[in-house]
Formats: C-alpha cells, structure tokens, sequence
C-alpha cells in the first residue's frame, strides 16, 4: 500500500477552500486504497520579517521515511508546504504567498512597497521557485493559479480542478427566491460589495451569508447602516447538510471575490444546478461563469451588482435555465481523475 504525506500550511483556527481541499484529498486517497496522511505546520502571515521562518521549517522537515517505514510520496498544496524535500514530490499548487505577489503593495496586503517589503518579497519568490521546481509535477488547481505561476516564476504547471468535497450530495431543489453567499467573510471576498448592492436594488431580495471571518462584525454593522438587516441573514459556519440545503433552494449564488484562485462556491453553486453571480474581475470564477449561459457577470461596482441581482429576482425562468446549463458544465468533475493524475508514476 503506497504511503502518502499531503502537506498543508494550517493557520490555527481558521478554515478555508485550502483546508477542504487536503481533507478531500487524504479521504478519496484513503478510499482508493492508498495509506494517506495529512501533514500540517502552523502558518502565520505577520509580522512579514518572520514569513520565511515558517516557510524554512518545511525545509528542515523529513518526510522520506516514518517508523522505519518508507514515506513513497509527497502532494504539497500551498505556501509554503512544497518546500519539504523528498526524492518524489507532486505540488497540486493551492495558491502562493499572494500579498507578495499580484496583491503587493496594495490595500489588500501587508507588504508595502519599500525596502523591508521588496526584500521579504524577493526571498518568497525565491524560495517559491526553487522548491516549487523539486517537483516531479507540478498542478495547479485552476488557469488563473498557473497563469501566475508562468507570469512571476517562470514554470509550467498542468490545471488540475479540484472537486468538492460533497460531489454527489449537492441537489437543485425549488428556489425559494435568495441570493446565497457562502465562504470566509474577509476582505478578498468583498461581501461588502454585495451589501452595497443589495441596498441599491429594486427587487428587495432575501441574501443568506454563511460563513465566518475576521470581518462579520464590520459587514454586521454596514447591513445595519445600509438599512438592510431585515433582509440579510448572518448565519455564520454551519453544518455540511445545512450547506447542501442551503445551495439546493438559493435562487442564485452570489461570488465575487478579487481575482480568486479557484473558488469552491462556483462549483457547489453549479453542481447545486443554481447560476453564480460574478464579476469581471473575478480570476478562477470565470473558468466556469459564462455571463447569460452559466450565470451572471458585470462589473465590480454596486450598481452592476444591484442590477444583477435585480435581473435574478425577476426572471426566475431565465435563471433557472443557466442553472441548469451550470450543472451540465461541471458534470465532468471526478475525483476518481483527480487522483489518477497525482498519483501517476
């Protein structure tokens, strides 16, 4: 039986598409008849002097062998796990250090352009490209992830889509009229964007926000300003069942985050058989949101946003069909495929 470390960054207490993915990943190994075991360090992004520290421990750990016992292969996912040494390591690239890289020096990032912030820079892209190169194969989970790779690294690597992790469970039920949002509440997300425009909008749509986040407490608090908070309902983390349910009676999914690397929501939101709501700007998302076949795409200001939203609540026909049109276009997901191709000799 082939022994397997899957090798993940984890900052403490917080969960994402990153963590679901590697859990994903050691159960369909696991059922497939391999001997998988998830390998975590603890990562932390401040103070940006101590980033390489964390990013040198994967350096110093042994995976090749465990008890005696020969470690066969390594799959790395995100910054800075693929830089463990072993003779036979695939990278299934997540995403990199991205506020040192097409984020840096921008609001969203802790790197300001300066001295300190050029040199942390250039020691992580360093880093990236080294190790990331000890690869036997490198994937990346969607174009948009490999597009940076090629643009600030200079390596290849093949697009591997990841599938959820309920393929099979996820259902399209009757629309009970919401705009639905699920994930972390941080600022790459730009739920405030969504807020915003439900505030503009005519049709006084219901939206549903499942998920936690550093930022709840502010988004709380402008649902409130806005005045709105009778028609947006925080639920925060709930349970894999009320996740299905929730996707399967949306009216529309509403994701548009700052140039995403892939996006679990799309996909759920499609394979629910229910249309996304996106913007141009989006990255990863448009691998799969067509505007007026798979969902809706405008542009990344309010009233664009209102004025899909609008669109969505009032024709209900027209949105029901791209929902279907989603649901064919993602069909083809496998995880059976997923794991063939990371585990080819």
């Amino acid at each position: 039986m082939e022994r397997v470390a899957v090798c993940t960054a984890q900052v403490p207490f917080m969960r994402g598409g990153a963590e679901v993915l590697a859990d994903a990943l050691v159960s369909e190994l696991k059922v497939r008849g391999f001997d998988p075991v998830l390998v975590q360090l603890p990562f932390k992004w401040y103070p940006i002097d101590g980033i390489m520290s964390h990013a040198i421990a994967w350096r110093l750990v042994d995976l090749t062998e465990s008890d005696g016992r020969r470690i066969d292969r390594v799959i790395c996912t995100k910054f800075p796990s693929y830089g463990v040494k072993h003779p036979n390591k695939v990278t299934w690239l997540v995403h990199q250090h991205r506020p040192a890289y097409d984020l840096f020096g921008g609001e969203l990032s802790d790197f300001r352009d300066d001295p300190e912030g050029r040199k942390v820079r250039d020691a992580i892209m360093a880093y990236d490209t080294r190790t990331l190169s000890e690869s036997r194969y490198v994937y990346a989970i969607s174009d948009n992830v490999a597009k940076r790779l090629r643009q600030y690294n200079g390596l290849e690597s093949v697009t591997l889509y990841p599938p959820p992790q309920f393929v099979g469970r996820y259902d399209c039920k009757t629309s009970e009229g919401y705009i639905l949002y699920v994930g972390r509440l941080d600022a790459l997300k730009r739920i405030d964007l969504l807020l915003d425009a439900l505030a503009l909008g005519q049709s006084r749509v219901q939206c549903i926000i499942a998920g936690e986040g550093k930022q709840r407490r502010m988004l709380e608090s402008k649902a409130k300003e806005l005045g709105i908070t009778d028609r947006v309902k925080f639920v925060g983390f709930v349970d894999d069942d009320s996740v299905i349910r929730y996707y399967a009676h949306a009216a529309a999914v509403y994701y548009a985050p700052l140039d995403e690397d892939y996006g679990y929501a799309t996909i759920e939101a499609m394979l629910s058989g229910k249309p996304v709501i996106t913007t141009h700007d989006a990255g990863g998302v448009l691998e799969f949101v067509r505007d007026q076949e798979t969902g809706l795409v405008g542009t990344s200001d309010p009233r664009s946003v209102a004025d899909m939203i609008d669109y969505a609540a009032t024709h209900p026909a027209e949105m029901a069909a791209f929902g279907r049109r989603a649901q064919k276009f993602v069909q083809g997901l496998s995880w059976d495929n997923t794991i063939a191709e990371l585990m080819k000799p």
